[in-house]
C-alpha cells in the first residue's frame, strides 16, 4: 500500500489518480519511505558479461558508493536489484554500498547520517528450468547473502511468464515469507488479471501483494493494457513501482535524433518521430516553466500519479538530477497537458512468444554470469 497525504485529486480521461504532497511518507507493505524513489541496479553487475553488455563498462566502485551516499542522505532509500543483475554481483556491491555507508556514518562524528535505513529489494526470475517451491526459497536465501540481510525487504517475481501459472510462484514467495527469508511479497511485469490472481493467492496466505513493478511513464500512459493494471493496483492498496520512467534518456535533456537508432526502448516500442518529438516538445516547455530538467519533469510527473518511479543511475551526475525531481510537485493543467500528450507503448501488450525467449535468454545470462563470478571471484577480469 502506498500512502500519503493528498493535496488534490484530479481525473484524467482514464483513471482518477491522486496528487500527493511533497511533505508524505510512503509505504510500500512494512517498508516506509520517505521518498517517492527508488534506485535501479540492473548496471551495477561486476563480470566479464556486464562489462561487455552495459554501455560504457562497468561503473567505478568508488561511483557506486558515492551515488548510495547521495541517495540516503537525500532520503531516498529503496535499492532495488535482482538474481540476474550480473549473476548476483550487483546484489553484492549494492550490500556492500549499503554497509560502507553505514559504517561510515558510525565511526565519524561528523558523518551526516542517512534519514533511515535502507529498503532494499531484489527480484526471483522463474527460468523455465525452475519449476519447484525449493528454487524460490534457494534464491532468495542465496540474495540475502548477496546483500548481506537477514531478510529481503521486498521480493518481487520478476516475471509471470512460464509454463508454470503464476498462482504457483506467489504460493513459493508465500512459502518463503513464512520461512522468514522475506519481507514482502512484490510481482513484476504482471497485467489486472495477473495481479488480482496473485493478490487471491496471498490473501488466502493471510499475506498481501505490496507492490507492481511495471513499465510506466510519458511513454506508456496511454496503453490501455497499463491502465487496467494500474487501476486495479491502487483499487487494491498494490504500489506501482515504475521502472523506464524516463525511456532509457528519450525524456531527458541530452537526448539527440541520432541517439533514437540505438535507444533500446526506443527500438521495441517503434516510437514514431512525430510523436516522441511533440511529446519532448511539451516537456521541454514545462521544464521551462518549472526550471527543472526534463527528466526532473518525467519523474515528477509519475509521483504526480502515485506511482514510484525507479531509475537505474550509473554516474553520480545523473544521480544528482535524478534526486531534483523530489520535494516539488506540478501543477496539476501540466500533468494535465503531458497526459495529452504521452504514448501508449507498454511491455504488457508483447507477444507471448517473444517475452518467453527474452526471459530464458536473461535467465541464461543469469547463468552465464554466476559460472564467471565462480570460475574468477568477481568475474571480472
Amino acid at each position: 500500500l502506498v500512502q500519503a497525504p493528498t493535496e488534490f485529486v484530479y481525473c484524467s480521461s482514464r483513471l482518477v489518480f491522486v496528487r500527493a504532497t511533497s511533505m508524505a511518507n510512503w509505504r510500500i507493505g512494512n517498508v516506509m519511505l520517505q521518498q517517492p524513489l527508488g534506485i535501479g541496479t540492473l548496471q551495477w553487475g561486476t563480470t566479464w558479461v556486464d562489462e561487455k553488455m552495459v554501455s560504457g563498462g562497468r561503473i567505478a566502485d568508488a561511483a557506486v558508493d558515492v551515488i548510495v551516499q547521495e541517495c540516503l542522505a537525500a532520503g531516498v532509500t529503496l535499492f532495488d536489484s535482482a538474481e540476474g543483475y550480473g549473476g548476483g554481483t550487483s546484489e553484492e556491491r549494492l550490500g556492500h554500498a549499503i554497509r560502507q555507508h553505514a559504517g561510515a556514518a558510525a565511526d565519524s562524528s561528523h558523518a551526516e547520517p542517512c534519514r533511515a535505513e535502507a529498503a532494499l529489494a531484489t527480484k526471483f526470475l522463474p527460468t523455465w528450468w525452475r519449476c519447484s517451491h525449493g528454487a524460490v526459497l534457494r534464491a532468495a536465501a542465496r540474495s540475502s547473502r548477496n546483500l548481506g540481510v537477514t531478510r529481503i525487504g521486498i521480493y518481487f517475481i520478476h516475471t509471470p511468464v512460464h509454463w508454470l501459472p503464476v498462482e504457483f510462484w506467489v504460493g513459493a514467495a508465500c512459502d518463503a515469507k513464512a520461512a522468514g527469508l522475506i519481507e514482502n511479497i512484490g510481482v513484476s511485469n504482471f497485467n489486472a488479471d495477473q495481479v488480482l490472481r496473485a493478490h487471491a493467492v496471498a490473501i488466502s496466505r493471510g499475506y498481501s501483494i505490496v507492490a507492481n513493478q511495471v513499465m510506466f511513464g510519458l511513454l506508456n500512459y496511454k496503453n490501455v493494457t497499463l491502465q487496467e493494471t494500474i487501476g486495479v493496483c491502487h483499487r487494491l492498496g498494490i504500489a506501482v513501482v515504475a521502472f523506464s520512467p524516463i525511456g532509457q534518456g528519450l525524456l531527458t535533456n541530452k537526448f539527440s535524433d541520432q541517439m533514437i537508432q540505438h535507444n533500446r526502448v526506443a527500438k521495441i516500442s517503434r516510437v514514431q518521430h512525430n510523436e516522441l518529438s511533440k511529446l519532448r516538445g511539451e516537456l521541454a516547455v514545462v521544464s521551462q516553466e518549472t526550471g527543472k530538467t526534463m527528466a526532473q519533469v518525467a519523474l515528477n510527473w509519475v509521483i504526480c500519479h502515485n506511482c514510484i518511479p525507479l531509475i537505474g543511475c550509473r554516474s553520480v551526475e545523473q544521480a544528482k538530477d535524478t534526486l531534483g525531481c523530489l520535494d516539488w510537485r506540478l501543477e496539476e493543467q501540466q500533468v494535465r497537458r503531458l497526459d495529452a500528450v504521452s504514448l501508449a507503448y507498454s511491455t504488457l501488450d508483447g507477444k507471448r512468444w517473444k517475452r518467453v525467449f527474452f526471459a530464458n535468454l536473461f535467465g541464461l545470462v543469469m547463468v552465464c554470469c554466476r559460472l564467471l563470478r565462480w570460475c574468477g571471484g568477481s568475474g571480472f577480469p
